[in-house]
């Protein structure tokens, strides 16, 4: 019999607007909420209690995601918005935030933005609706943000998630989702972005694609969510090898949002009705639904495992032809230098 478990704690947002999203830091212990009331907070969480620490007020429009950077660059908080401006926010006192970089090259809203692993430096990635992918570099020796930009999605991009950085590998990758249905990686090599994969199936989506999201550990698993009511699982047994369809998920809703947990084990999808499912990687290679979350609490559901309309790594997706690369930015600070530099060449 399924189990009801209860919500152990919240935290009061403050905002005048509804939230949009929000995020928690390395440690898990700072939140960041985003509002369409155009503004960002910030809370200090420990203990179920909440301190504010931050109100981060310099959006014309809808606030739509946030995203902090690796503890290794200090105190960096990204946000997109409606007004197709990319912020990023440094904390320069506790409690004290400032802008460190505004973009405002996008044409459209910005709908995503994320940073990427901090093996690959310090670097920003966003999704607009004007079908551009742009990836923002810092570069240590100059403090100047570079911004590579590259055409994604012809009827806008949504989303996008960085690959986690592989070992002995230079290659970058990033996944986007965008209103055209398709899920497309994309790879970085001599700092020149190019489509990698085209994921594709008979039986993938079938309209916009709101979320992806590559699991950061384990073998590469990337989750898309789609308005068609659906979560497609894509694997790849080992680099260079085909993109398949590992499964299919029915979901009762639109999907609006995904997020592996931090050892990629358990998958939560989210709906537009604010509800959220949980599912688990099966020993048949499909996944489960392992509880359901709302505002009355938690749901334990039996373990029952959703059967894939293909079997684990069956069928290969078929992969697109490579666009042409990308006009190359400027070359980047080596890493190893920017670990030991960013933090003390981040003026403002």
């Amino acid at each position: 019999m399924a189990q009801t478990g209860q919500i152990t704690g919240s935290v009061d947002s403050q905002h005048t607007g509804g939230v949009t999203a929000c995020a928690l830091d390395y440690y898990g212990k700072r939140l960041a909420t985003a509002s369409a009331d155009h503004s960002v907070h910030v809370f200090d969480v420990f203990d179920g209690q909440q301190r504010p620490a931050g109100d981060l007020k310099s959006h014309e429009g809808p606030v739509w995601k946030v995203t902090w950077a690796h503890p290794r660059f200090g105190n960096l908080l990204a946000s997109c918005s409606y007004d197709m401006r990319v912020i990023i926010w440094k904390e320069s006192q506790p409690s004290q935030w400032q802008i460190a970089y505004v973009n405002q090259e996008h044409t459209a809203s910005v709908n995503d933005v994320e940073f990427s692993p901090c093996e690959y430096g310090l670097r920003l990635a966003s999704a607009s609706s004007d079908g551009q992918i742009s990836v923002l570099t810092y570069g240590v020796h100059d403090a100047q943000w570079r911004r590579a930009p590259f055409p994604a999605h012809a009827n806008g991009a949504s989303s996008v998630s960085w690959a986690p950085a592989a070992p002995g590998s230079t290659t970058m990758r990033l996944v986007s989702g965008g209103n055209d249905a398709r899920v497309i990686i994309w790879k970085c090599e001599n700092e020149s972005w190019s489509q990698d994969t085209l994921l594709w199936h008979s039986d993938c989506h079938t309209d916009w694609v709101r979320a992806v999201a590559w699991r950061p550990s384990g073998n590469s698993l990337i989750a898309s969510g789609s308005w068609d009511k659906s979560v497609c699982i894509w694997g790849q047994e080992m680099e260079n090898q085909p993109w398949r369809l590992v499964c299919k998920l029915p979901v009762p809703g639109k999907v609006e949002s995904l997020a592996w947990s931090v050892t990629g084990s358990t998958l939560a999808v989210t709906t537009e009705d604010n509800e959220t499912f949980l599912y688990r990687e099966a020993t048949n290679g499909g996944f489960e639904q392992v509880a359901t979350v709302s505002e009355v609490g938690i749901v334990d559901a039996n373990p029952a495992p959703v059967s894939p309309k293909i079997t684990a790594f069956g069928a290969p997706a078929e992969i697109a032809p490579q666009a042409p690369p990308a006009a190359a930015p400027p070359a980047n600070a080596e890493f190893q230098q920017q670990q030991q530099n960013v933090l003390d060449s981040f003026g403002l």
